[in-house]
Parts: C-alpha cells; sequence; structure tokens
C-alpha cells in the first residue's frame, strides 16, 4: 500500500513536470494584420494616424511588413529577426541599423539601434490573441527617450 501511494505521488509529480516545461515553452504567435487602434494608443508626440503590420511568426523567425500614414505621408518597411537575441544587419525605413529580437517571459523584445538613436519594442499578446500591446521606448535622434503605447488589433 504505502509503495503505491509513493508510486501514485512521483508519477503525478511528473506529470506536472512535464505540463510546467511544455507551458514554459510555449510563446505567443504574433502572426497575422495587425491594425492600430489610435483611441486605445498613447504618444509623446503625436505618433502616426495610422498603422498596419502583417507578421508572420513561425517560431524562432519573426517577418514585419509595415505600412503607416503621418502627417509627412505613407512609409513602410519589411523587418526580419530571429527571436534568439543575436543582433544582425538591416535597413529599416532607409537607414542602416542593428535589430534584436529576445524573449522576456511571454513579451517579445525587438530593438534597433541606428547612428541617431534608438528603438526597444516590448510586444505582448493578449489572452483572446485579439489584440497586440507593444510599449515602445525610443529615442529617434539621440535625445531624451520617450516611451508611447502602440494597440493594435487582429484583423
Amino acid at each position: 500500500m504505502k509503495l503505491r501511494n509513493i508510486a501514485a505521488f512521483m508519477i503525478t509529480a511528473i506529470v506536472c513536470l512535464c505540463a510546467l516545461i511544455v507551458a514554459a515553452q510555449t510563446k505567443p504567435d504574433f502572426t497575422g494584420s495587425w491594425k492600430m487602434n489610435r483611441e486605445k494608443s498613447k504618444f509623446e508626440r503625436g505618433g502616426p494616424d495610422a498603422i498596419l503590420i502583417k507578421i508572420d511568426h513561425k517560431e524562432p523567425a519573426l517577418t514585419e511588413e509595415w505600412s503607416m500614414s503621418t502627417r509627412n505621408g505613407e512609409r513602410s518597411f519589411q523587418a526580419k529577426y530571429a527571436t534568439d537575441g543575436k543582433e544582425t544587419d538591416q535597413e529599416v525605413m532607409g537607414r542602416p541599423a542593428k535589430t534584436s529580437a529576445k524573449w522576456e517571459g511571454n513579451a517579445l523584445v525587438i530593438e534597433f539601434k541606428t547612428g541617431e538613436g534608438f528603438f526597444k519594442r516590448k510586444i505582448t499578446l493578449s489572452a483572446d490573441g485579439k489584440t497586440i500591446t507593444k510599449t515602445v521606448t525610443h529615442s529617434p535622434d539621440g535625445g531624451d527617450p520617450m516611451e508611447d503605447t502602440v494597440v493594435l488589433e487582429k484583423q
């Protein structure tokens, strides 16, 4: 009887441990088309009028296709990342940049570094998978950092 209880406890402990490991390894999938909700987003300096992002995410690869409308016209760019944190050279909006992407828990942190400044985006997915929130810390001209919050909804 005692041996049976110990065996049952060990089996339960192993199943729980395996479930925790699988849950810890599951990362959000950001794949989809995402449109900015201007009313829910907050910008220190006005921000763009519209943002549309198409994301293809097959862990550990992530590709973004951005298009945005600003008071200065339309802008777009494409960027590719590996979520392993390694820095790569890319062109972002016509400027050379060093980019990296890494996981911090269930948030993906993407960084751009240019000669003039930096952008750091911490991206989280809502529990229902319908909303992405990006906390963006940036200093595009090398000045004091600013922080914006961009809320995007799945289309």
